[in-house]
């Protein structure tokens, strides 16, 4: 049948989950057929929704979207509409102010997170016992016990889960194609890394402000610490990255709270640092205790014993750091907001060996062992040597892919947490401002108390996760 014939055929069905096919914009995409249109529903219908996951629709329909702001939900709505019409699928979706309204739709079969990081972890764990699959934006957690949790979770619902770790996959693969080179040891031995994932921001003081009308403030703080809604008046970023909202708690400026988020580490540091622990072959659990020592930080307010910010009034995530880790091989990661002064570079991974040095970012591939490339190129096959498959047209595509064959996603649960739970311990030592040795193995940090008490949270009633 044609495509358009078989579009209508399934609309003329009365549902968009009866007797249609996988739709999809790439040849690898559209082998996949016979297995329906997975429904899609949506959590959270903000920046990410805009710039990256809408494109699952391309895909499969949306079923259902949630947002906790109304004025996010609606416009999220007319995405949905406009891109069922230009495939021509019904106009069907329904829209809810609480995502466990999407779960309870049987026509959902995956979901796609999109919500503040705060949120990641419960929102999974819930989809998953709705017996759902799940593509959970990075970082797929707040705490290094929520980590625990959602594996527990997976492991028992079978479901497939997928994290938005890109660089594995996408950006020509030149990320992955870093890795590949340090572990053919075209650098030689390695020793040191640099990671730079930029600066945060400050906010000077934030007005305590009326709730917008919009916005359900109680559900959008949902485990964290109820606190006082705080926004200024005017719109801080008229361009870029998320423009078009005011300093606030919420919304594009949230990440800048450790009550919701992890700054700058559980950032571009979840991009990063997963690249450079790749090319060291070090996303495992057997490599060691690790020990994190703070070079330098700067914090924009003050914390109590417990790790905690002492004001609520303004960002509080850390502004500027330096941070070591050293492997129990010897092997030293340094982790920083910017390197400009001594390495050149304010974004991206270097890896320097005894046969040079190499840089990749987003922008760029450069170094010696990248310019051997030419008369000297990587086996053929490096990217599925590395990760037990090959490399995918996309991320979003990958995890239909990954849906459709019950099989692991090359940015899988298990090792995004073994990544990021170094991102957290590294947030933790810059609020203790002091060394601490962690335990990949453990998940903690041994003999420590007063570390071990940041790997959990107490969560605010009614919001809690229970496993």
């Amino acid at each position: 049948m044609k495509r358009r014939t078989l579009l209508k055929t399934a609309a003329l069905g009365g549902t968009v989950l009866a007797g249609s096919t996988f739709l999809a914009t790439s040849p690898k995409a559209r082998r996949l057929v016979g297995i329906g249109d997975p429904g899609i529903g949506f959590i959270g219908a903000g920046i990410r929704f805009h710039s990256a996951l809408k494109a699952a629709m391309d895909i499969a329909p949306c079923v259902a979207i949630a947002d906790v702001d109304m004025l996010q939900l609606g416009r999220a709505l007319q995405v949905a509409r406009d891109k069922h019409r230009e495939t021509e699928r019904p106009i069907n979706t329904t829209t809810h102010e609480d995502y466990r309204h999407v779960l309870d739709n049987k026509n959902v079969s995956v979901v796609f997170i999109g919500s503040p990081d705060h949120w990641h972890a419960k929102q999974a764990i819930d989809a998953m016992r709705a017996g759902k699959d799940v593509y959970c934006e990075k970082p797929a957690t707040l705490t290094i016990d929520e980590g625990i949790q959602m594996e527990k979770v997976m492991q028992e619902t079978g479901r497939i889960i997928q994290v938005g770790t890109q660089q594995r996959t996408e950006f020509d693969q030149q990320f992955a194609k870093a890795a590949a080179i340090v572990r053919a040891n075209r650098l030689g031995k390695i020793s040191r890394v640099t990671v730079c994932v930029g600066g945060g921001r400050t906010s000077g003081t934030l007005p305590e402000a009326e709730v917008p009308r919009n916005l359900n403030w109680d559900l959008w703080q949902g485990q964290a610490p109820e606190q006082t809604y705080r926004s200024t008046d005017s719109i801080a970023d008229t361009d870029g990255w998320g423009a078009g909202f005011p300093l606030s708690r919420t919304h594009r400026y949230y990440r800048w709270f450790y009550e919701y988020s992890g700054g700058k580490l559980t950032d571009w540091g979840a991009h990063h640092l997963d690249i450079a622990l790749l090319a060291l072959d070090k996303l495992s659990e057997d490599i060691g205790k690790v020990k994190i020592d703070v070079q330098s930080c700067t914090h924009p307010v003050s914390f109590d014993d417990n790790g905690m910010p002492t004001k609520n009034d303004c960002f509080n995530t850390a502004v500027s750091f330096s941070v070591k880790l050293t492997f129990a091989d010897g092997n030293k990661i340094y982790v920083r907001n910017s390197a400009r002064l001594d390495l050149g570079f304010t974004n991206g991974i270097m890896f320097e060996g005894e046969k040079g040095r190499m840089l990749v970012n987003r922008g760029k591939l450069v170094g010696k062992p990248v310019e051997d490339l030419e008369k000297r190129p990587l086996p053929e096959g490096w990217y599925a040597e590395m990760f037990g498959q090959e490399a995918p047209t996309s991320h979003i595509e990958h995890f239909f892919e990954c849906v459709h064959e019950r099989r692991t996603p090359i940015s899988d649960l298990k090792s995004h947490n073994l990544m990021l739970n170094l991102c957290h311990a590294i947030n933790i030592a810059m609020r203790l401002n002091r060394s601490v040795t962690y335990d990949p193995a453990a998940r903690n940090f041994g003999d420590d108390p007063q570390a071990n008490n940041l790997v959990k949270r107490e969560q605010r009633s009614g919001f809690e996760i229970t496993v």
